[in-house]
């Protein structure tokens, strides 16, 4: 019987990453994937612009889901505005499945009160989350200090082990020094460092998202999680050779040719 597997995230309009993501990574686990809009982010003027729902609406969407159908798991993309927190809180409190919370924050630089707030609120979402996955920024918003090495990546995820997360891994990505790729993972008892060689791409929109929503789908398909985190590091890894080149210079990962990778696997 096919499993049900619930995304509360933002849409993208270009579709690399947010809700489109997490959907196209589900069918490609041979998961049902299902939505609660949060936001919808578009271009204007070339500026990015995220426009919230109203949150309720997003109660409702959470409320028809729950009343229709019996979910696997949970992955929490961009929610983004406060008072959807609670909403959310909410809806996860009963929840026995694994839930994987993105921690995706999306400000201004000058928005200091608004993502003070915010970042309180999601910090009350990490006790009910199986993982956590910050990439480097939003470890450094989550933990209050400067990540530059491998050490300060441990000091950070420690510090969010502290704030109430089960465990957490921290996506390096391009910004760290040297050749590799490496995510940290911590549970409060073992670090462990999860590494790829460095690709050349522009097709990166998308990873972070893609990253959090194979680790939920290999959870709900009976992975343990380090496991399920080396198989959606691989995951990714094939979605950025793959991706998709947009018109202004950037790209989308795409997951279309990752689906003989997993049958494979």
């Amino acid at each position: 019987m096919t499993k049900n597997v619930l995304t509360i995230a933002g849409s993208d309009t270009l579709a690399g990453g947010g809700l489109q993501s997490d959907l196209k990574t589900f069918e490609n686990y041979h998961l049902f994937g299902l939505t609660a809009i949060t936001c919808i982010a578009v271009v204007k003027n070339k500026q990015f612009e995220i426009n919230d729902l109203p949150p309720a609406l997003l109660q409702d969407q959470l409320a028809t889901i729950k009343q229709a159908l019996n979910l696997s798991g949970i992955k929490l993309g961009l929610i983004h505005d406060v008072a959807a927190l609670s909403i959310v809180k909410e809806f996860l409190h009963d929840f026995k499945g694994p839930i994987v919370l993105d921690p995706v924050m999306a400000f201004k630089e000058t928005d200091q009160i608004y993502s003070q707030a915010y970042r309180s609120g999601l910090i009350e979402l990490f006790p009910l989350a199986t993982i956590i996955t910050p990439n480097l920024k939003e470890a450094e918003l989550l933990s209050q200090q400067e990540i530059t090495n491998l050490d300060q990546m441990k000091q950070a995820a420690q510090k969010m082990i502290d704030l109430g997360a089960i465990a957490v891994v921290i996506k390096g990505g391009e910004r760290l020094a040297g050749d590799s790729a490496s995510d940290l993972f911590y549970d409060g008892k073992t670090y462990r460092i999860f590494s790829k060689p460095k690709l050349n791409k522009v097709t990166i929109n998308g990873a972070g998202c893609t990253f959090a929503s194979a680790i939920t789908a290999n959870l709900v398909l009976g992975k343990e999680l380090q496991t399920a985190i080396i198989a959606s590091k691989d995951f990714v890894y094939q979605s950025i050779q793959n991706g998709i080149l947009l018109n202004n210079g950037e790209g989308n990962v795409w997951h279309g040719e990752c689906v003989e990778m997993e049958e494979k696997a």
